[in-house]
């Protein structure tokens, strides 16, 4: 796992980081705490804590104090987890399986899932526009 420097600000942009599947913030965030990562996934911080356990593939940064750190790939992995785990109610030993990192971070599974998140949500954007 990698460290991180307590004084490392946390500020920079980050782009598509979406939110829970059925709510979606903007991030301005490069990393987000446990607490805000795990709000965003749905789920509570100890499930975070216990899959990165179980998938090699999250790999959280850590400040001396141990607190973790999720960047947009991780995020991303973690989204897979959950959509995997809960909407299509695969078992975690079946979902260690599919999940799995490229060189760019996501699985072509997971970018896709993305990308159809993003486009749901300008059509429902348009659709309330036309409203």
């Amino acid at each position: 796992m990698e460290t991180m420097n307590e004084s490392n600000p946390l500020n920079t942009d980050v782009s598509n980081v979406e939110g829970n599947p059925m709510h979606s913030t903007p991030q301005t965030k490069t990393y987000l705490k446990i607490g805000e990562a795990a709000e965003i996934i749905g789920v509570p911080a100890s499930t975070l804590r216990f899959w990165e356990k179980q998938f090699p593939q999250i790999k959280p940064m850590k400040n001396k104090k141990g607190d973790r750190f999720y960047n947009a790939k991780d995020m991303e992995v973690l989204k897979e987890i959950y959509y995997l785990s809960h909407s299509k109610g695969v078992r975690l030993s079946q979902v260690s399986k599919k999940v799995k990192r490229n060189d760019t971070g996501i699985t072509p599974q997971a970018e896709l899932i993305s990308q159809l998140r993003n486009f749901k949500e300008k059509l429902l954007k348009l659709k309330e526009q036309l409203e």
